[in-house]
């Protein structure tokens, strides 16, 4: 393992870099804080659906139900009123807020605009992956101001792929005429991300996130996005 990641290193020493490509959700996104955000409107916005529930920590218990965004979001407001004791039909109206509201709720992670600024503005082109519904990845692109950025935006549910498949990954560079080994992909959930990105042969970067164990593959490791200036623009 450790002599395939040297010679993978070496190959993109030897190819230069000129795409990045990153993942929305947890890379861009802070999905974490922009749920949490989401679930404190909520609460606040609907009191009435709310009201008998008491004094228990109802933000903590609902950003724990969503499973770091991976529980289906039909079931999730469906668990919410069962496990809140909620009036029956609370779930419908609560899962109508988040289709409305949601994507314009976003949290950048630090350093996105400064980032991306100053990868464009050194020659990198850059793209975008995402796993989800055009509806909701849309309006979060827009709601964190990056689409001029991206000189190719994939969304899953528009091409009928989804990461980890290769063919997603090809959607994105054959948009930006860019060899896949002439490309980095900077995600932070290891099977989607990394795997999918080594499955294109791309070199695959993982943004540290503590809800993911750290994949071996990898090879390349961030705690934040502007450590990719350094990484690249200078290649």
């Amino acid at each position: 393992m450790r002599l395939e990641a040297t010679r993978r290193r070496i190959l993109f020493e030897v190819q230069k870099i000129r795409a990045v490509v990153f993942d929305l959700d947890g890379t861009l996104l802070d999905r974490r804080a922009t749920f949490r955000r989401h679930v404190e409107l909520l609460i606040e916005r609907h009191p009435d659906v709310f009201c008998d529930t008491g004094d228990r920590d109802r933000v903590a218990e609902l950003v724990e139900l969503d499973r770091n965004g991976f529980a289906d979001r039909g079931e999730y407001y469906q668990s919410v009123e069962s496990h809140l004791g909620l009036k029956p039909g609370s779930a419908r109206t609560l899962w109508r807020y988040f289709e409305r509201n949601f994507p314009e709720e976003c949290v950048a992670l630090p350093n996105l605009i400064e980032s991306v600024e100053k990868l464009r503005a050194r020659g990198l082109k850059l793209g975008l992956i995402t796993n989800g519904r055009v509806s909701i990845q849309s309006r979060k692109i827009d709601g964190l101001a990056i689409r001029p950025y991206f000189e190719s935006i994939v969304v899953s549910e528009a091409v009928g792929i989804e990461k980890p498949d290769p063919r997603i990954f090809a959607i994105a560079l054959a948009e930006m005429d860019v060899p896949a080994s002439a490309a980095a992909y900077v995600g932070d959930n290891p099977e989607p991300d990394v795997l999918g990105a080594k499955a294109s042969g791309m070199l695959a970067v993982w943004r540290r996130d503590p809800f993911w164990p750290e994949p071996t593959e990898a090879d390349r490791v961030i705690d934040d996005l502007a450590e990719l200036v350094p990484m690249f623009a200078d290649e």
